[in-house]
């Protein structure tokens, strides 16, 4: 499945604003007519028929109400109760689509769909703004669940998605945390662990700074405590993945 961003141009799709009507103010999870629970209405923004097909077979007709496919832009799409987006899609523009339908809409959640089991799909559809995914080879009540969770404001992720996307924040916050520890490193500092990286040692680098082998140890001292290491290659590697330093070619 591809991922490249392209405009997208569905032509001869039909109107969402024509076939849904408009929302109710009562809570969309459990909103009632004649006391029977109302069917959700889903708009679905897709290429082809297979997510529609799927969504509006018997066992899902009696809780959804389905729509579409419709194009990524029809400004309609605010009156459905949630938009799902097709990530399967025929031009392989899946995501591309569902940053373009996050960025129009803004009151309307948004979910994706897809069959794929690529756990780092998660982290991209969540990236993109949606509020998250479900699986269309799903159960019903699964599919139904994830519909109902996100209308509800919640984060909608598979297990083995949502573990893909902690490890993913928690790589991200470490890398902003690294990066704010290289940013706090003085001028003189930063020449330090520049020689350090060049496997300099202490003489060397007195020499090469005009400073004495003291000044040096005391600068190396400073630079472990506010990167957080405890040694000189350590903090070598930190700067490294930073781009802070070089990587030699042959580390």
């Amino acid at each position: 499945m591809g991922w490249t961003p392209g405009r997208v141009d569905l032509k001869g799709q039909k109107s969402l604003h024509q076939a849904v009507t408009p929302r109710s103010e009562a809570p969309r999870s459990s909103r009632c007519f004649f006391g029977m629970p109302e069917r959700l209405r889903v708009a679905v923004v897709d290429d082809h028929p297979r997510l529609i097909a799927r969504l509006r077979s018997p066992e899902l007709s009696a809780r959804l109400r389905v729509f579409g496919p419709f194009a990524p832009l029809d400004q309609g799409q605010a009156l459905a109760d949630v938009i799902v987006v097709d990530l399967d899609r025929d031009d392989d523009r899946g995501l591309a689509t569902l940053v373009r339908v996050c960025e129009t809409v803004d009151d309307v959640r948004v979910l994706a769909a897809t069959g794929e089991q690529d756990p780092e799909i998660g982290s991209a559809v969540v990236t993109a703004g949606a509020s998250g995914l479900i699986l269309s080879n799903g159960s019903p009540a699964e599919i139904v669940d994830g519909l109902l969770r996100a209308v509800d404001g919640e984060l909608v992720l598979p297990d083995e998605h949502l573990a893909s996307l902690v490890d993913r924040l928690r790589m991200v916050r470490e890398e902003r945390v690294e990066a704010a520890a290289i940013a706090s490193l003085t001028p003189r500092e930063l020449q330090v662990l520049h020689s350090l990286a060049g496997g300099l040692g202490t003489g060397d680098i007195a020499a090469l700074l005009g400073i004495t082998p003291l000044t040096v140890q005391s600068h190396v001292k400073n630079v472990l405590t506010k990167l957080g290491v405890h040694s000189k290659v350590e903090a070598v590697r930190l700067a490294w993945r930073c781009g802070a330093v070089a990587m030699p070619a042959s580390a």
